[in-house]
């Protein structure tokens, strides 16, 4: 029988929605999947037009001494960069992207202008519950397809090392034959 635990797959039934308008009626969502991570989401004139999750244990209160902090804002830059690409503006006048993220953190850690966001009231919800579940199980394909090398890598290792073995062991006998007959 093969059993199988899927609690890993299962994810808040509400998550915590904060946004901020950017440019030009673009904007950015930061929804909190306690437990998961994060989705980053780009809006152009309230239409969904990007979507990122972030797998990370940054708590929205605890964010400045993370391994992931500097991932996390390089996606925000990287979403602020498509936004400001098509618009001509000045460069003072564009946000950095360290400051939408901790503007983004601290509307969370502060409860400002929260949206709770469900299976029922949003579609963003049923987009990131699905990706969530796809990049858990694709996680899950790279620590196999990870094991699955690792053993081949071993296996080919130890058939190498027999066969040089058994090489060593064939060439020592047919040099002591040499030598016990002096034909050499």
């Amino acid at each position: 029988m093969l059993v199988r635990n899927l609690d890993f797959l299962s994810i808040p039934k509400e998550f915590s929605k904060v946004e901020i308008d950017i440019y030009d009626e673009k904007s950015i969502a930061l929804v909190y999947i306690e437990n998961k991570g994060y989705s980053l989401v780009l809006k152009d004139n309230g239409e969904v037009d990007a979507v990122f999750l972030l797998k990370t244990d940054i708590l929205p209160h605890n964010v400045n001494d993370h391994t992931d902090r500097e991932d996390f804002i390089n996606v925000i830059k990287m979403l602020l960069d498509k936004i400001y690409n098509v618009a001509d503006i000045k460069e003072y006048e564009k946000q950095h992207q360290e400051h939408v993220f901790l503007r983004l953190m601290d509307m969370l850690n502060e409860g400002n202008d929260i949206e709770k966001i469900n299976e029922d009231n949003s579609e963003t919800y049923k987009d990131i519950e699905k990706g969530f579940m796809k990049l858990e199980l694709d996680i899950m394909d790279n620590k196999i397809n990870a094991l699955n090398s690792s053993i081949s890598d071993v296996s080919n290792n130890l058939d190498s090392t027999v066969r040089d073995i058994e090489e060593k062991n064939w060439g020592n006998k047919l040099r002591k034959t040499i030598d016990q007959n002096n034909w050499g």
